[in-house]
């Protein structure tokens, strides 16, 4: 059994330097979750376990923490997820931002927007919890700044993209408080579920004046085993085959640092059952990051922890 990946945490530790950085902080960052059946205790203990371990000074949940939102509809469910996130306001200032499996039904090809108004109301008023839908988060270390893309990026797709970049684009510049006139005495951190947008120059211009963008959604490119940090995957959540820009760490143009957190599931419960299996090939991932004084190349390494007792 040592020999299945999905038995596996694998954590990413990057160092990031930084000359705005005063006293040393980390953050951990987790991704995907897609709690449903194929997800229960059995894997979101040892996430609590190595929670607790890291010691982090905050935690970011990157959304899609659900595989639908009728997961939600489910007494079991809501309290696993329920439980993972008051554990980890209990370690530390916990941020959260939504993916679409969040806010998005889809059936039989289909998609419409159900955001489960109570529940996420019941998350954002646990104590040291912080969701961010279209809103920030700042104290005397860092900005978090966490954005809620539209129903139409995910679902009015144009041209040969998987998700409409214009859209991102459109809405982001509503929000200026978001991108203006950000603190320039602390890390600026945004939290965006989709990366993809990152593949429109006029949208990372908008989002010039952050240090580092974290996203997740692209489930690592189902990589086996997670090797590697470079940016093309084998398999996108979208089927796309060999895409480009779906992992790793990187520099953008504008010289905002872009992390792809590879996420905790790689095959969810809506795919089609057959491909289940394939879960297996792949670990679950996390990634610590630690943020010191300097202007050193970011620092890179891997651990992986052996999670079946």
């Amino acid at each position: 059994m040592r020999l299945i990946p999905d038995h596996y945490l694998q954590i990413r530790d990057l160092k990031i330097y930084n000359d705005k950085v005063k006293d040393n902080f980390k953050l951990v960052a987790l991704g995907d979750l897609h709690i449903s059946r194929l997800v229960d205790n059995r894997k979101l203990d040892p996430i609590k376990f190595q929670l607790d371990k890291e010691k982090a000074d905050y935690i970011t949940f990157l959304g899609d923490l659900v595989d639908m939102p009728r997961e939600l509809r489910k007494k079991e469910k809501r309290e696993e997820l329920l439980d993972l996130l008051k554990t980890s306001a209990e370690i530390a200032p916990t941020m959260v931002v939504l993916g679409n499996h969040d806010y998005i039904e889809e059936k039989c090809g289909a998609k419409h927007y159900s955001y489960n108004e109570e529940f996420w109301d019941e998350i954002a008023n646990i104590d040291n919890i912080h969701l961010l839908n279209n809103s920030y988060y700042k104290d005397e270390k860092v900005f978090f700044m966490g954005y809620m893309h539209t129903f139409d990026y995910y679902s009015n797709v144009k041209d040969h993209h998987h998700e409409n970049l214009e859209a991102f684009y459109e809405d982001f510049k509503k929000h200026n408080e978001l991108y203006q006139d950000l603190p320039n005495d602390v890390l600026n951190i945004g939290l965006i579920h989709s990366p993809e947008y990152a593949k429109l120059d006029k949208n990372i211009k908008l989002l010039k004046d952050y240090d580092l963008l974290i996203g997740g959604h692209d489930h690592d490119g189902c990589i086996p085993f997670g090797f590697g940090n470079f940016r093309r995957g084998i398999i996108s959540p979208k089927k796309e085959i060999l895409p480009a820009d779906v992992r790793g760490f990187r520099t953008l143009d504008t010289g905002t640092n872009l992390l792809i957190s590879g996420g905790i599931v790689k095959i969810q419960d809506c795919t089609p059952t057959i491909i289940h299996p394939f879960n297996h090939l792949c670990p679950m991932q996390m990634d610590t990051i630690t943020f010191t004084e300097g202007n050193q190349e970011t620092e890179i390494s891997k651990r992986l922890i052996y999670t079946k007792k």
